[in-house]
């Protein structure tokens, strides 16, 4: 059992290797061996322990105390028993967190989760290879964290699919031939030892040779019907996504995934961080934005989170009826975004937009008015482009310090604040807001005081019992943008200002040739929003490496774009980003005939090319299996082989010690319309094997006939109602469980 014990550690330890591969936080490095461990445990508990309950519970509970005493040892403490009982009260705390919807931000406690999860599939894995002899009880769950943490993982990491795929298809082959040498060796049948390990090594061959084609083959355009199904299954992923996003809020981006357009449903504080100067959109406008992903409405102390959303299907072309459009101030703008990233799973659109030339789903909170996110019905491929219409506001000061403070009800929440706020944030606002008579000139002064503060992206993390922006301001006094944006916002409120976080990119690099603006992954960013009544959102930006939107003083004249872009660019400032946990993908659309060509594999389609795969590789073992041993028997004996093949394999084999006349007898009794045909397959087998019967070749055809005849019965009236059982059970072909009859 030393191939199979090697490929379960294989399908164990390869999703935990791409969790470490992906970067996500520290101390992931044990989790592959912590999968692996579980296998080897697996097949020692197994070996010594008869009874599967007792099993299975010892397998728990070593388990968490192994990989809880592993991840309490990285604390910072001297005495063991100290290191046991901050872990257990870290634990606990988030735990706390979890349960009543505040957001985690223990990277340690993703760390731990990481290594119960790999601890889990090892177990599973070892269990169904050890003691059931199923592969399927290994492959599957392995898969399916593979696939789920790719989802979200870099597409370098891909080929790693296909390595599980063979190692399944290896595990598939080697079971069936363990199981096999099992039943010959209680029906005392000679066999060579080369026979398992040779058919290994050829269904690993042809494994390969059908993946390396499945891998060459183009990839085809995704139906509605795709798309359709693709959006009954995201609406529930939302959800869970929301919760994993707010439950490790502050997990670090993975340095190989910055190309990839997502967004999460809460931002945290995080320490050092770097993103690269990939690029991930081209837009096409005159007039330079801020390109909007997602806002934040609410603060815990410790994140910004969105709160519950409401979803609208939109069509192409759809207005979002009810939006900011109509609000006085403001003027229509178009662009083309064509996106470089591998895929997006957001729309990223300036301001208020009316109306995108893909279906979309538009969530909003309170009120149509109130946006949370714009995102494709399927993720938008590489080279993809889609075109927005947007409500871009031109609103003057002078306008905005008019605008009065009578707020829509649907913006009371945009003035909420946790209960333990220390209450020098509040005294800290007020004082800088000091005797402005207008909420524009209060922002403004918030601003311009932010800005001030030193912008460095190797910041400390706030402690665990302190609130984010109090450290801000009156300790650490530096941060990136999402700090700054998260106090803007939190000092608005305090004053009784609507404000909320909003992320996406700055505006980037403008190109006169292409007359288009490079969006990369340093400029993505985080900023502030304020509400003015009868105006809608306004874009402020409190972070210093960043110039502040222009805005007119008073609207006489209409603006200029490139007045407005030269006001926009500064090379000497830093560039700013926001962090890639913010960032996920999968998918694709169809889009309308004006887009660009497709090029490289969606996340969907890899799912299906899997899946394909997956039925393909079934498909052939089952068929290797079939011929397997057969090919080779005289033409007489194989329709007699055929039937005890598909006889055994329906669970009705023949029994240790039986003649191939009492079998056929005892099959017939069982399945009595299928009695002539087997009789008259045996007698060929008897006589040709024991009598040295020659058969001529109309006899052999005589053999061939009733031999499929007696298959077609067995088939249609034993081996369907046989295996329906088996679905629901394990395995009952272990070495000495054959079924009697």
């Amino acid at each position: 059992m030393l191939l199979p014990g090697l490929l379960a550690s294989l399908l164990a330890a390869l999703p935990a290797f791409s969790v470490v591969a992906a970067g996500w936080s520290d101390r992931l490095e044990p989790i592959p061996w912590i999968a692996i461990a579980g296998v080897v445990v697996s097949a020692l508990v197994h070996a010594r322990v008869r009874r599967a309950p007792l099993a299975f519970f010892l397998l728990v509970a070593i388990g968490v105390i192994a990989v809880s005493i592993l991840y309490a040892s990285f604390l910072p403490t001297t005495s063991p028993v100290e290191r046991i009982e901050v872990f257990a009260r870290r634990v606990f705390d988030w735990l706390g967190a979890a349960f009543s919807g505040a957001a985690g931000t223990d990277n340690l406690l993703f760390a731990y989760t990481m290594g119960l999860l790999a601890w889990s599939l090892g177990m599973i894995a070892g269990t169904a290879t050890f003691r059931y002899l199923n592969a399927w009880w290994a492959i599957i769950p392995t898969g399916a964290a593979l696939l789920l943490n790719l989802s979200y993982a870099p597409p370098e990491l891909l080929p790693l699919v296909f390595i599980h795929l063979v190692a399944s298809f290896m595990l598939l082959v080697t079971l069936n031939s363990a199981r096999r040498v099992a039943r010959w060796r209680t029906e005392a049948v000679e066999y060579g030892l080369h026979q398992g390990a040779g058919f290994a090594a050829t269904s690993a061959a042809v494994a390969l040779l059908i993946l390396l084609v499945a891998w060459r083959l183009p990839t085809g355009q995704v139906n509605r019907g795709v798309a359709s199904a693709w959006e009954n299954v995201a609406g529930p992923w939302q959800a869970l996504q929301t919760n994993f996003d707010r439950m490790f809020a502050s997990l670090n981006p993975s340095p190989l995934s910055g190309r990839g357009l997502t967004v999460a449903q809460t931002m945290a504080p995080r320490g050092s961080f770097e993103l690269g100067n990939e690029p991930v959109m081209r837009v096409s406008g005159r007039e330079p934005a801020y390109w909007r992903a997602a806002t934040y409405d609410r603060y815990t102390g410790r994140v910004m989170a969105g709160s519950a959303t409401t979803s609208i299907r939109l069509d192409r072309g759809q207005a979002i009826e009810g939006s900011l459009a109509n609000d006085d101030g403001r003027r229509f703008t178009q662009y083309s975004v064509t996106v470089l990233a591998p895929s997006t799973s957001v729309i990223y659109a300036p301001d208020s937009p009316v109306n995108i030339s893909v279906p979309t789903v538009y969530d909003y909170r309170a009120d149509v008015k109130d946006f949370g996110i714009l995102r494709p019905v399927a993720p938008v491929r590489e080279q993809q482009r889609y075109s927005v219409l947007a409500s871009v506001s031109s609103a003057s000061m002078a306008e905005l310090r008019q605008a009065g403070t009578i707020y829509p009800a649907w913006t009371r929440s945009y003035v909420q604040l946790p209960p333990g706020l220390p209450a020098a944030v509040q005294q800290e606002a007020w004082r800088i807001v000091g005797d402005a008579t207008n909420a524009y000139d209060a922002a403004s002064r918030i601003e311009q005081h932010l800005r001030g503060f030193k912008y460095s992206t190797h910041v400390p993390v706030p402690p665990a019992n302190r609130d984010w922006v109090s450290f801000l301001l009156f300790e650490s006094k530096e941060g990136y943008c999402d700090y700054y944006a998260t106090a803007m916002t939190v000092m608005l409120r305090a004053v009784g200002i609507p404000a909320r976080v909003a992320s996406g990119y700055v505006t980037g690099d403008w190109e006169p040739a292409t007359q288009s603006y490079l969006v990369s992954e340093n400029h993505a960013h985080t900023w502030t929003e304020v509400y003015f009544p009868g105006y809608g959102w306004i874009t402020f930006e409190p972070s210093a490496n960043r110039q502040a939107p222009p805005r007119l003083e008073r609207p006489l004249t209409p603006v200029d774009p490139d007045e407005l872009r030269s006001l926009f660019d500064n090379e000497d400032l830093e560039r700013d980003f926001l962090d890639d946990e913010e960032l996920d993908i999968g998918g694709t659309l169809a889009l309308p005939p004006q887009t660009a060509a497709q090029t490289g594999p969606s996340p969907l389609l890899i799912a299906a090319g899997i899946l394909l795969a997956l039925l393909l590789v079934g498909g052939l073992a089952l068929a290797v299996l079939w011929f397997y041993g057969i090919s080779g028997l005289p033409a007489f004996a194989r329709p007699y082989a055929q039937v005890v093949r598909l006889a055994t394999w329906s669970g009705a084999g023949p029994r240790p010690g039986q003649t191939p006349y009492e079998f056929t007898e005892a099959l017939a009794r069982t399945v009595p319309p299928a009695g002539s045909s087997l009789r008259a397959v045996s007698d060929a087998y008897v006589a040709g094997t024991y009598g040295r019967e020659q058969f001529d070749a109309s006899a052999v055809a005589r053999v061939r006939a009733a031999g499929s005849e007696a298959l077609r019965i067995l088939f249609r009236l034993l081996a369907v109602s046989r295996w329906q059982g088996w679905a629901s059970s394990r395995v009952r072909t272990v070495a000495g469980a054959e079924p009697r009859h």
